[in-house]
């Protein structure tokens, strides 16, 4: 196995350059500058213009809204036009509809240049609906090809004497190319600064990214080789601390199984060598000493038959708990009777009642019917009985007891022994656990058969547990669904 960990390993620091990832992580991060420049040389080149422009327009829009509605509302626009006049760009005036400036009257402004802007004018105002407030954007190329200008035109109501008044609003665009020039010489060296910056900055998180995950790596691969008692580290970062956390605790039951494993070879081993030492010593009695004592020979000859169903079901055990654990049986769901069920496993045990004074009592008048799979629930009673025979208390007694109310069966198999401390009562339900304490020989002791308890009644959906006291004895059942 070591040999194959090794030749994996070398694989894997080969392929570390295209496929590590800290390569992925830096490659990522190497992608995402590349997509940051090239939005940065877009709004820098393409949109920049498009932006400046609406930008304009924009800010030209709200200042003759606000003008406007002060002018409405009576209040006085001199400090608005003053202050909002400040950029050398616009020129802000009040004129009639031929485009006679009435405020400010002192201001030389474009409007007086030639009888063509009056003429330009009028046709603005014109287009204006005679409703306060109302508003148009005209973009016109007044002054040569490369200013843009806009004129924003609003009807303020009319004077005293019947004269239309407007707002109107010029602003004039200046062209950008210089700044685009200067930014576009300018973008080489900014590509080449944040590349670099970039890419050594997302190395050196992509290395303190990865390196828990490669230290994580390299802790696994003592656990592949076996060692049980390393601990995987946490780094701070939550995903891998999810993951140090999951791989600590599959090295625990690891761990656990390593430790059942021996105990089940141990255990296995031992019963399985008993009864093929006692087949043996009866094979080779009926051979050389039996001779033509015929009751002799069936007494032997029938201590042979049990140990070898005792290996037999020993067998059985192991395929059984291995098939379930596979999902491999499937339910074979039908109407059995419990206390019909008991009193064949009663029958079964009968010899312990005639050999060693063993009791066996059924309490309660229920015939527990249930609905289940009938030789996985007799499996069931069987191993609950097979576990109170081993443990059984001096009184020698087994009390079989059925339950029963409106909606549901409880069965109980109860002894006097001496009973589960608190810390084993969950162990007892785990693959090849056993006690060896006061084990008794007429049961055998795999570790399976409360296991296997356990798996059935899950996969009936059957709740299931045990009561016990050190000294006072034990209560093993489970509750099922009544059939009305």
């Amino acid at each position: 196995m070591i040999p194959k960990i090794q030749k994996k390993d070398k694989k894997i620091k080969s392929e570390m350059v295209k496929g590590s990832i800290l390569n992925r992580i830096w490659k990522y991060f190497a992608f995402y500058i590349v997509i940051i420049l090239l939005i940065i040389w877009l709004f820098q080149n393409v949109f920049l213009t498009a932006f400046y422009k609406n930008m304009k327009i924009a800010d030209l829009e709200e200042k003759g809204r606000q003008i406007t509605n002060d002018y409405i509302e009576g209040k006085s626009i001199e400090e608005s036009l003053r202050k909002l006049s400040s950029d050398s760009t616009n020129r802000i005036q009040i004129v009639d509809g031929k485009g006679n400036v009435i405020f400010p009257n002192a201001w030389m402004g474009i409007f007086y240049s030639t009888s063509y802007n009056k003429e330009l004018i009028s046709a603005i105002l014109a287009e204006v609906p005679k409703i306060e407030g109302s508003h148009k954007l005209f973009p016109l190329k007044i002054l040569d090809e490369r200013y843009q200008t806009f004129i924003y035109a609003s009807y303020l109501g009319t004077e005293s004497g019947g004269t239309d008044l407007y707002l109107m609003i010029v602003s004039l665009v200046e062209p950008i190319d210089s700044t685009v020039q200067i930014m576009r010489r300018q973008f080489p060296y900014i590509i080449g600064i944040v590349l670099l910056i970039g890419m050594i900055v997302s190395y050196f998180i992509s290395k303190k990214l990865s390196a828990p995950v490669l230290a994580l790596n390299k802790t696994a691969k003592e656990l592949a080789l076996g060692k049980y008692d390393i601990d995987f580290k946490k780094s701070g970062v939550f995903e891998t601390d999810q993951l140090a956390d999951t791989l600590n605790f599959v090295t625990e039951e690891l761990s656990k199984m390593e430790e059942m494993r021996v105990s089940i070879v141990a255990n296995v081993s031992h019963d399985l060598k008993t009864p093929l030492t006692v087949i043996k010593s009866y094979s080779e009695m009926i051979k050389d000493i039996t001779g033509e004592d015929e009751e002799l020979r069936n007494q032997n000859l029938d201590t042979i038959i049990s140990e070898t169903d005792r290996l037999t079901e020993m067998v059985n055990s192991i395929l059984n708990v291995s098939k379930l654990e596979m999902q491999m049986d499937e339910l074979n769901l039908e109407e059995v009777s419990l206390k019909e069920m008991t009193e064949d496993i009663i029958s079964r045990l009968d010899v312990l009642s005639q050999k060693q004074a063993y009791e066996f009592i059924i309490d309660g008048n229920s015939e527990g019917w249930i609905e289940a799979d009938r030789q996985m629930i007799y499996q069931v009673l069987y191993n609950f009985a097979s576990n109170a025979v081993s443990f059984v208390g001096p009184d020698k007694k087994i009390i079989f007891k059925i339950e029963e109310d409106e909606e549901k069966i409880t069965y109980s198999v109860i002894d006097h022994g001496r009973g589960i401390s608190k810390k084993d009562q969950e162990k007892i339900w785990e693959r090849y656990y056993t006690d060896h304490h006061n084990h008794i020989r007429n049961v055998v002791g795999t570790g399976l058969g409360l296991h296997i308890v356990r798996v059935i009644l899950k996969k009936h959906g059957f709740e299931y547990g045990v009561e016990s006291e050190e000294g006072k004895g034990s209560r093993f059942y489970f509750i099922a669904p009544k059939i009305s």
